[in-house]
């Protein structure tokens, strides 16, 4: 047990660490699209159902619900996703 609770906390910082990392070192674009894919690989499947608010997610990013909603509509103009309502799609092979 105490093994599977450092194994589960080491995983944690892990995924802090990242988290840490992306947040100084990507625009609020690239966080965004970057954690869309941390979902797909995590759920492996290519349509993620936002179980948390726009707002919600805008927070756990660091940016703004406008900033969010830009970045959003830049990554459906671009191709590489599509939304509807809390619904979004990842496109592969997309420029």
């Amino acid at each position: 047990m105490a093994r599977e609770l450092l194994n589960s906390f080491g995983a944690r910082l892990a995924e802090l660490e990242v988290d840490n990392s992306r947040l100084h070192s990507l625009d609020a674009k690239e966080r965004l699209y970057a954690s869309l894919l941390d979902w797909e690989r995590d759920y492996q499947s290519s349509i993620y159902q936002l179980a948390m608010t726009k707002g919600e997610v805008a927070n756990w990013l660091g940016i703004t619900l406008a900033t969010l909603s830009h970045c959003l509509k830049q990554l459906v103009t671009e191709g590489k996703i599509s939304v509807q309502g809390r619904q979004i799609t990842i496109h592969h092979g997309a420029l």
